[in-house]
């Protein structure tokens, strides 16, 4: 050992450094001590890495990539087999095809949100295009068989067509505030809990209790979430169904 004095090499079980004459009955102990702690602070570093996983390849992110985009396709594909189903191959109303285009998306949309960090405006943007592509490739079918133009012919085509399409797109966005409400808070809402909180407390002058506080936020959360799925439902049933009664 090296004498902590005069860096000279020294024995061990020296009580005094032959070199300096300095006492080092107190410098051992701490010492032995922090050789220790060293020891023990590289036998866990060892057991760090020897736990650490083996990064992926590149090409396993990229499918997983790929397969986040369920909730989107699954429904698309869905609804083109409810129409092919339900008008082309059985001949059935329309209102039939209408009635179920109300229920597909939802459970899709609340699956897209549920337990995710995905963003609410990009999902229901996402649902937007899945349903406007739906109802186009409907028409084309259509098309296909009746040899009729795939776009809407006058305006009142257009709005069946975009009705339509909203009521699919509202149907996807109730499955999505259920799913939202349902779900863990994100990282920000927490944050933001948590400045509603100190704020509350540097204004009231009583003893606020954090945790009761975060509780009344989250029930007001989750009866805002109830309130606009049922709007989002009832808005899903009037614009789905309102050219099918005669609207």
């Amino acid at each position: 050992m090296k004498c902590p004095y005069c860096v000279s090499e020294i024995d061990a079980a020296a009580l005094a450094c032959p070199h300096c004459t300095r006492d080092l009955y107190l410098f051992k102990p701490l010492l032995e001590r922090i050789g220790a702690l060293e020891a023990e602070v590289a036998e866990q570093k060892l057991r760090l890495d020897a736990l650490t996983p083996v990064t992926e390849a590149p090409a396993d992110d990229a499918s997983k990539a790929a397969s986040g985009w369920w909730p989107w396709i699954a429904p698309l594909v869905l609804l083109l087999a409810a129409h092919f189903t339900i008008t082309i191959w059985f001949d059935l109303p329309t209102l039939w095809l209408r009635v179920a285009s109300l229920f597909i998306p939802l459970p899709f949309g609340y699956f897209a949100l549920r337990g995710s960090n995905r963003r609410f405006g990009p999902v229901l943007a996402g649902g937007a295009a899945m349903a406007l592509l739906a109802v186009l490739l409907m028409s084309a079918v259509v098309a296909m068989i009746d040899h009729t133009p795939v776009l809407p012919a006058n305006w009142r085509e257009w709005q069946e067509f975009l009705q339509y399409a909203t009521s699919i797109t509202m149907s996807f966005a109730t499955g999505m505030i259920v799913g939202r409400q349902r779900g863990t808070l994100q990282r920000s809402e927490l944050r933001q809990h948590a400045m509603l909180i100190k704020a509350a407390g540097m204004i009231n002058s009583r003893t606020l209790n954090p945790e009761r506080l975060h509780g009344q936020v989250e029930a007001l959360q989750k009866l805002m979430a109830a309130a606009m799925a049922a709007g989002t439902t009832l808005a899903s049933i009037a614009t789905g169904l309102k050219d099918v009664a005669g609207g």
